[in-house]
């Protein structure tokens, strides 16, 4: 029990140093690293344009852009979350495609487009074997390049979310290896897919990276063995 608050303290100052964050106009302008997204949500059915801004690299700390530096996504302005620290701006249905437009405080200006390449939706299924090998297909086109899928099973576990994931060139399914839902339990379960594809983008000398990403609706089935 004398470890109790001690390690309390540690993992705060671990949470405090991992969260922290300044405004952009405290860096150096080319060390400025940028996270572009763009998620179609099946179940809202809304489209997020999100953007994240980064000190040097995707782990580094957490920018709120300077009031100079501006930012718009197909002209309009999005808000900024300060829980999440990424700006956003969302519309009803899917959008498949944005335009991004950042310019920092040095006037470089970065315009990128994101796209989400393809849909992909669940097939007409309503049970999901635990202990069998399974071929499971999906409604959309064959997976292309830049693109990875991902099959999510919730099953309700406290401590993680198993998905099994694909990403060969031509494939329009995965299959349900045994024992990859062994963590399980029998009974009701979620399922969905997430496409996701990595789009070239435009940054400066640390980089920037951009992803379309389609999660389609939710549907519950019976996890069975046989």
């Amino acid at each position: 029990m004398k470890y109790t608050i001690p390690l309390i303290f540690a993992i705060l100052s671990i949470l405090n140093l991992s969260c922290r964050k300044e405004g952009s106009e405290k860096v150096n302008q080319d060390e400025i690293w940028v996270d572009y997204r763009l998620i179609y949500n099946g179940e809202l059915d809304s489209t997020y344009s999100r953007v994240s801004f980064k000190h040097n690299e995707k782990y580094g700390q957490s920018l709120k852009l300077s009031s100079k530096a501006t930012l718009t996504v197909d002209e309009n302005t999005p808000y900024f979350n300060i829980g999440f620290m990424w700006y956003q701006f969302v519309v009803h249905g899917f959008d498949s495609s944005v335009n991004f437009n950042y310019k920092d405080l040095d006037q470089n200006e970065y315009i990128n487009t994101i796209q989400i390449l393809n849909t992909i939706e669940l097939p007409d299924i309503d049970t999901l074997y635990k202990d069998s090998l399974v071929y499971f297909p999906w409604v959309g086109n064959p997976i292309q390049e830049n693109e990875i899928v991902w099959l999510v099973v919730d099953g309700g576990l406290a401590n993680k979310i198993p998905y099994l994931s694909i990403d060969s060139v031509g494939k329009n399914g995965l299959y349900v290896v045994t024992d990859s839902l062994k963590g399980l339990p029998l009974g009701d379960v979620s399922i969905h897919f997430e496409r996701w594809y990595e789009n070239p983008v435009n940054g400066n000398s640390v980089g920037a990276i951009g992803y379309g990403h389609y999660i389609s609706k939710k549907k519950q089935v019976k996890l069975v063995s046989n």
